[in-house]
């Protein structure tokens, strides 16, 4: 076995911050974002590259061990190598060790076809097999599952709840909606662990906590949150049932966690830095000078921190970020800023492209506006046409002129009282959430090709509105009754209006019609993210998936855009806080 490894945790000079656990350094990072990498330098090469086990050994080692021991490490042990995958994933260090986990699930596909019992002997195996493998793209049907589907059929008093926990996991990967096995497994496992939390059933108060968070909202658990709840929650021994656990935890230990722990404090130190890049630009546009609508400066940048968590993916993060911030201003002087005409003469100054004498803005607002779009877009067009090999800025252009439009239209439409029907406001409203200009602006700076057949092609315009119509619904649901006050449009207002007359169809109906609009439309998203094979590379179509769950963690139990509650305890976790590297152990 031949091993070379450098691992270097750069410490970078910075000034304290306060929070629960103490005082923490805050790192400062190097200024050139094209140098800036991960902190940490690895460098492997293993002779056998699914031995994860003795990777993860010897990167968190001081020296190499060459022993015959560790030489002999068995690499085969499938259901352990599966629970290091999902190890490193919850704790968010899988994208050093990504060659060795596709080697990995590669080896378990290959089981899963011949039907291995590897693979097919143990339900929290099997459960998590084909929830890694259905995520990465791999062709597994869930009728492997149809023997869990049915609670009568499951001895529930010997049952580990780790098993339980895993069988709801692969329940959510369901992506059709005819799948009655995953349907009937998520039924029967959500009311177990429901029952299991209220009868205090659950003596671990790490498991507890951990069951309640996957319940209260899975679709809506952003990547670097869930991360943080990891690193809070994560105890090797949830793996116990498995017959390589003691290996396991042997591996996962502190080591593992301290490494996972400074690695979330250096990304955490990063968006703290790009939260100061935004006040700034936020100033230098004069958007701080509006006396309207809502300032989501610390908003956008957490919620693309959370979804976004890699250092390298900086300049995505700042670009999704200023267009969230842009399009919230903007949409709020459509709804409530000004005048119809001074709303029109924006979209005018967009289509025409110039900048103006200040005396030709007609107001101030419509200036502040249109300045800053245009200087915004100008400034990433000649950066993303270097990235993109090719004049990427009239596409650019062309994403603010869709949006602006579709806000005209429906300024119109509610200022005119036109009746519409459900289709005809889905139509547009999926386009005016913003989604589909956020995604595709950033995405110009990820780090790939991007044909402008690509980002024309009937998938992207697929991914775009499934995505959005989520987000659209789900943000209907929980804004149904202000914007039913303000006569505007409404998913919600607009299924009752096509009852009208009919007793049955009640408002609690008409919302869990949005919900299951909803669903669906996330399934179909889901489809295309797994789907291989297809125009878009799976690293841009995450994406998509990724700002669904921004949809479902926003609007789950409220409007947290506009009012955030729980959004700011995790925005103090994710970009303020930093983790104790090594905390002391609890009482």
């Amino acid at each position: 076995m031949s091993i070379t490894i450098n691992l270097r945790v750069i410490a970078f000079p910075g000034h304290g911050v306060q929070s629960r656990q103490g005082i923490f350094a805050v790192m400062e990072f190097p200024r050139n974002k094209n140098t800036f990498k991960s902190s940490f330098a690895v460098k492997c090469s293993l002779s056998t590259p699914t031995d994860l086990m003795g990777k993860i050994k010897e990167k968190l080692s001081e020296k190499v061990d060459n022993s015959v021991a560790a030489m002999a490490t068995d690499s085969a042990d499938m259901p352990t190598n599966l629970c290091i995958v999902d190890s490193l994933q919850r704790l968010g260090v899988e994208k050093y060790f990504q060659s060795e986990i596709d080697t990995v699930l590669d080896d378990a596909y290959r089981l899963w076809q011949l039907k291995q019992k590897d693979i097919f002997s143990d339900i929290t195996t099997h459960a998590m097999a084909f929830r890694l493998l259905r995520v990465k793209g791999y062709d597994v049907s869930s009728e492997e599952l149809a023997p869990y589907a049915d609670q009568e059929g499951m001895n529930l008093q010997t049952i580990d709840l780790a098993a339980v926990i895993e069988l709801y996991r692969a329940a959510q990967e369901r992506v059709a909606e005819e799948d009655s096995t995953l349907e009937k497994l998520y039924v029967w496992t959500s009311t177990f662990l429901k029952q299991q939390l209220l009868a205090g059933a659950i003596p671990d108060q790490k498991l507890h906590k951990q069951v309640e968070y996957y319940l209260k909202n899975y679709h809506g658990i952003l990547d670097r949150m869930g991360v943080r709840k990891g690193l809070d929650l994560y105890d090797a021994g949830y793996y116990k049932a498995l017959k390589a656990a003691d290996r396991l935890v042997d591996l996962c230990n502190e080591d593992l966690l301290a490494f996972a722990r400074q690695d979330f404090n250096i990304n955490q130190a990063q968006h703290r830095k790009e939260l100061e890049q935004l006040q700034r630009w936020y100033a230098d546009c004069r958007l701080d000078k509006l006396e309207f609508g809502r300032d989501v400066v610390r908003v956008s940048n957490f919620l693309t921190s959370a979804i976004l968590g890699d250092p390298e993916l900086s300049e995505v993060r700042l670009v999704f970020a200023k267009h969230i911030v842009l399009v919230t201003r903007i949409d709020d002087f459509f709804d409530h800023g000004g005048p119809r005409e001074e709303s029109h003469k924006i979209l005018e100054l967009i289509k025409e492209w110039k900048e103006k004498p200040a005396g030709e803005y007609v107001s101030k607002e419509v200036e502040i506006l249109y300045t800053a779009v245009y200087n915004t877009v100008n400034e990433l067009a000649e950066r993303a046409n270097v990235e993109q090999g090719r004049n990427v800025e009239p596409f650019l252009r062309t994403l603010w002129v869709q949006i602006l439009s579709i806000f005209k239209i429906e300024l119109d439409t509610w200022s005119d009282d036109t009746a519409l029907t459900l289709d005809d406001y889905l139509n547009n409203s999926w386009v005016s959430i913003g989604c589909r200009i956020c995604i595709l602006m950033s995405m110009q700076f990820i780090g790939m090709k991007l044909p402008e057949e690509m980002l024309l092609s009937e998938e992207c315009v697929d991914l775009c509105r499934h995505v959005s119509m989520v987000d659209r619904l789900l943000n209907d649901v929980q804004t149904f009754e202000k914007e039913r006050k303000e006569n505007t449009g409404n998913a919600v207002s607009l299924l009752l209006a096509a009852h009208k007359g009919e007793r049955a169809f009640s408002e609690e109906e008409a919302i869990a019609k949005a919900k299951y609009l909803a669903d669906c439309n996330r399934r179909s998203l889901m489809q295309i993210v797994y789907k291989t094979g297809t125009i878009f590379p799976r690293k841009c179509k995450d994406m998509f998936l990724k700002v669904c769950r921004i949809g479902c963690y926003l609007y789950a139990s409220g409007d947290e855009f506009t009012s955030p509650q729980q959004m700011m305890e995790d925005m103090k976790s994710l970009v303020y806080e930093p983790l104790q590297i090594h905390p002391p152990p609890a009482n």
